[in-house]
């Protein structure tokens, strides 16, 4: 990243350049640098700081006022950003995908949270779900296998493998997975829940986790619930008689 190439060569020039002219020695050379580089990138993060907060809020206010395409815009406009913040561009890549695929945008999907940050949950799941209504079943159990190793404690994505890998015939692998997740999350309910299901060879039940499950179209919600809203606020809906992979 630029910010911190900036920060480093900023700090060892000047850390080192005592030691080049005699003024000190390689230890206080050493410390002045580490000084120097903490110093540097604060000013450079405030910097920085005051251009994502502005656009951030620009987004937010696109989204409540039902502009997803606009929201889009400015969130493509601050790539360019992600050189000099670091985990921005896969951060922004990942809600970018996410918010493609609920404006029915299904190869932009792909394509945008194909580059999303792994530590984005959400948009690894969004992804994983997708691959796996596309028939690509391996591929997706693939991509959460990885992501639960790295967020492990979201409780629907952990759920959601479980969920796939039984669909698979592999009862055994979905129960390891969820007490992988009980771990470290020992009272979540839903997943307590699960895991006594499927010791007792039932069906899991999804339906604990309410909207956030339905939203990745992997079960249709129940009649009871067709008026609610199936996609988060600021999103509209696919547009009807299109299929989502």
């Amino acid at each position: 990243m630029y910010s911190i190439l900036l920060s480093l060569s900023i700090a060892l020039l000047l850390g080192f350049s005592g030691t080049v002219f005699g003024v000190w020695g390689w230890g206080w050379a050493i410390l002045f640098s580490a000084l120097l580089l903490v110093g540097v990138w604060i000013l450079i993060a405030r910097r920085l700081a005051t251009r994502l907060q502005p656009a951030m809020m620009q987004v937010q206010r696109q989204m409540e006022a039902g502009r997803p395409e606009l929201a889009m815009q400015t969130m493509e406009d601050m790539l360019p950003l992600g050189k000099w913040v670091p985990m921005l561009k896969g951060q922004l890549l990942a809600q970018m995908g996410i918010l493609a695929y609920h404006m029915g945008k299904k190869d932009k999907a792909f394509e945008l949270l194909g580059g999303a940050s792994l530590r984005n949950a959400d948009a690894q799941l969004m992804l994983a779900c997708m691959r796996y209504k596309a028939g690509e079943t391996d591929r997706a159990l693939s991509i959460l296998q990885l992501a639960t190793k790295i967020n492990k404690k979201h409780a629907l994505l952990h759920n959601t493998y479980a969920w796939m890998l039984h669909k698979q015939g592999k009862a055994d692998e979905a129960q390891a997975a969820l007490a992988a997740f009980l771990k470290k999350d020992a009272d979540n309910a839903p997943t307590k829940d699960n895991m006594l299901r499927l010791q007792n060879r039932t069906r899991m039940n999804m339906q604990q986790f309410d909207m956030q499950w339905y939203a990745l179209g992997l079960e249709q919600p129940p009649q009871a619930m067709g008026q609610m809203r199936r996609a988060p606020k600021g999103f509209r809906e696919p547009p009807k008689g299109k299929k989502h992979g």
